[in-house]
């Protein structure tokens, strides 16, 4: 809702910005409202996820080793890939 109202166009000229200055300052304001949103939002991420591994640590465990590992799997295909390139370019 509040970015429809927020993004709505001017009914009339009066409310379009008379300067650049108005519109660089309306810019700002969005902008400072919308970083202040989305710090808010990771701060309560981080604090779910501080929450979660202090209540559960082992599964913590277990999914960082988990994702370590497909992370692990995915860079040595793209290592072996490349390196099956580079060798046939040397051909």
């Amino acid at each position: 809702m509040e970015y429809a109202q927020m993004n709505k166009a001017p009914s009339n000229v009066e409310e379009m910005p008379s300067s650049t200055e108005d519109t660089l300052r309306s810019v700002r304001e969005t902008m400072d409202e919308y970083m202040a949103t989305a710090t808010e939002r990771a701060r309560e991420a981080a604090a779910y996820a501080d929450r979660t591994v202090q209540q559960n640590p082992w599964t913590a465990v277990g999914v960082g080793f988990g994702v370590g590992m497909i992370f692990g799997a995915l860079v040595a295909l793209v290592a072996a890939k490349s390196q099956h390139s580079v060798l046939d370019h040397l051909r």
